[in-house]
């Protein structure tokens, strides 16, 4: 089993219904003023799109469909936030930004929350406000969209946006986001496209470096594993010397063990 595995399918109802719920954290991101990579926001947005439908799965709900365009506005809505915490923008309901001949919903619904710094922290919040739980556990949405800001010079630093909608669209690059998982071909493919070479060398210098400066960065448990290629329980400059002897020949195999 290789690679990205995005899975296709999907989704008119009829009175429009707008709900809306804000969250803060008293925490702030305590992370140096670096940039952080598209790839890693979207990695945490779709982490939390796992844990709406683990939370959805366990009360016999059917999963929401993730839809990149919604992840692009709520990306906008994340930005947009950072100004005006609100579900307000520019005197209108944080439902114009959606482009009704793009998605035609029914029903939409908006959670934002600021402060926390990682996926599960920021869930947590949802999940323990009615309000924002409501919206998690509607029966009647179907889709949904996840944005994620870092600004280190903001009030909070760190801000999410869910977007939920109903509809009977069907979007042709919609996926579940269990389905987006990186499954790692062999010890060594963090990017999981079945090779080992440069790129995998850079996911792992990136998140050793990361890591290191107390900076986000996500790898899923079954990366995590392939990654320590020096095969001593721990992920450092160690396996980054091994992936390098590797990629230049010095070693016929991973993972590598004295």
């Amino acid at each position: 089993m290789l690679g990205t595995i995005i899975k296709k399918a999907t989704g008119f109802i009829s009175a429009a219904v707008i709900a809306a719920t804000v969250m803060i954290s008293s925490a702030t991101g305590a992370f140096a003023a670096e940039e952080i990579a598209d790839n890693e926001l979207r990695s945490m947005a779709n982490e939390v799109a796992m844990l709406v439908n683990e939370a959805r799965e366990e009360l016999g709900l059917k999963p929401l469909y993730v839809v990149p365009y919604l992840n692009e506005l709520g990306d906008l809505r994340a930005s947009e936030i950072v100004d005006d915490f609100s579900h307000s923008r520019g005197g209108q309901r944080f439902s114009s930004v959606v482009d009704r001949e793009i998605v035609s919903y029914g029903l939409i619904a908006e959670n934002i929350a600021a402060g926390s710094d990682n996926a599960v922290d920021t869930f947590e919040q949802w999940k323990n406000s009615p309000s924002h739980w409501k919206s998690i556990t509607n029966p009647d949405l179907t889709h949904i969209g996840i944005g994620v800001y870092y600004d280190p010079d903001s009030t909070y630093g760190w801000y999410w946006q869910q977007l939920f909608v109903s509809t009977n669209q069907t979007f042709e690059d919609q996926y579940l986001p269990t389905e987006y998982e990186v499954v790692p071909g062999a010890v060594g493919d963090i990017t999981g496209d079945g090779i080992i070479n440069s790129y995998d060398y850079i996911e792992l210098t990136n998140y050793i470096y990361k890591t290191k400066n107390r900076i986000p960065v996500y790898l899923n448990d079954a990366q995590l594993e392939t990654a320590d290629v020096f095969a001593d329980g721990i992920i450092s400059e160690a396996d980054a010397k091994v992936m390098v002897r590797f990629l230049l020949g010095e070693y016929k195999s991973l993972p590598f063990v004295f």
